[in-house]
């Protein structure tokens, strides 16, 4: 084209008449790239080639939407396709969402308490920082706190059951609802487990061979799990007595009345005020729900439903999260 007009090219003014887009604004988006030039008059007026039209549209109605200039720029670069960038730009928007609602119901949370109670939920809450941060140090924690000699397969699927996915919006289908109680409850479950008088879980000099303890408590958890979504009293009975021989096998006692009473009188030793697999699971159970869905039957924090049915049938005390 050079510096001539030419038949097949369109001026800056008329693309502002059919846009409606002020000529500053094409100008803007010429000079950054996303418009390229065809030529210019011998006058230094710019022309552009027939799909400058089709193409200015296109940057119009995304930027209409919000979309960041550098990711409408991808897309005329030919580097990214539309599909591509909506689907980035969703992913992006639900991250969002999710810092979103946890800084609202964290802000609640501070909102609608004494005045007096304030000074410690602000530092209580300000230690998690975000909570996918508070999520990994969670995982931290079990990592740290359970048997060196644990497979790792196996640890992962207790970690996997113990450490609860944040309750934030647009995230895990597990995850809770996010409100004020469970931020709370998860900025607590995060509390104790970067605290320095957090506890181990249960080692080899404990419970002897570690693998098979914690898989039989794992089993265990699966049929209360499935005992709980189904309300089967079979279910939960089947579900105790493999809970039971688990401990039982530690010390190589069989599952008698007598070692269930005394299984009951440890269980409700276990649960004073200040016990920290007490306060750990109530706060886990305020997160997940008592009840959960059947979807949530393996999912992240799944243990701590069917723990506290099986707390509740061995101690004969509910483990709730009050």
């Amino acid at each position: 084209m050079g510096g001539t007009q030419g038949g097949d090219t369109v001026g800056i003014g008329e693309l502002a008449a059919r846009t409606g887009l002020p000529v500053k604004t094409i100008r803007y988006y010429s000079d950054i790239g996303l418009l390229p030039e065809s030529g210019r008059t011998p006058g230094g007026h710019r022309r552009y080639a027939a799909d400058a039209l089709p193409r200015l549209l296109l940057i119009q109605r995304l930027r209409a939407l919000g979309t960041p200039i550098a990711a409408i720029a991808a897309v005329m670069a030919g580097e990214r396709s539309l599909d591509e960038l909506v689907s980035r730009e969703l992913d992006a928007v639900q991250e969002q969402l999710r810092e979103a609602t946890w800084r609202r119901e964290v802000l609640r949370a501070l909102d609608d308490c004494p005045a007096r109670e304030r000074p410690r939920r602000l530092a209580l809450l300000a230690g998690v920082g975000s909570p996918d941060d508070a999520h990994d140090r969670l995982v931290r924690y079990w990592h740290w706190a359970l048997p060196a000699g644990l497979p790792r397969r196996l640890a992962q699927a207790v970690i996997d059951g113990a450490v609860p996915a944040p309750p934030t919006a647009a995230t895990a289908p597990t995850a809770a609802t996010p409100t004020t109680p469970t931020v709370l409850a998860y900025a607590e479950l995060h509390a104790l487990a970067t605290a320095d008088d957090r506890r181990r879980q249960p080692q080899a000099h404990q419970v002897g061979d570690v693998a098979s303890f914690y898989a039989g408590l794992l089993d265990g958890c699966a049929l209360a799990g499935e005992a709980l979504v189904s309300g089967c009293p079979e279910r939960h009975a089947e579900a105790l007595g493999h809970f039971v021989r688990t401990y039982a096998r530690v010390d190589g006692h069989d599952d008698t009345p007598a070692f269930r009473a005394h299984l009951r009188t440890l269980f409700r030793r276990g649960r004073r005020a200040g016990s920290f697999s007490l306060r750990y699971w109530r706060r886990a159970l305020a997160v997940t729900g008592e009840t959960p869905p059947p979807s949530a039957a393996a999912g992240q924090g799944y243990l701590a439903a069917p723990l506290a049915a099986l707390h509740e049938q061995v101690a004969g005390l509910p483990l709730t999260a009050k």
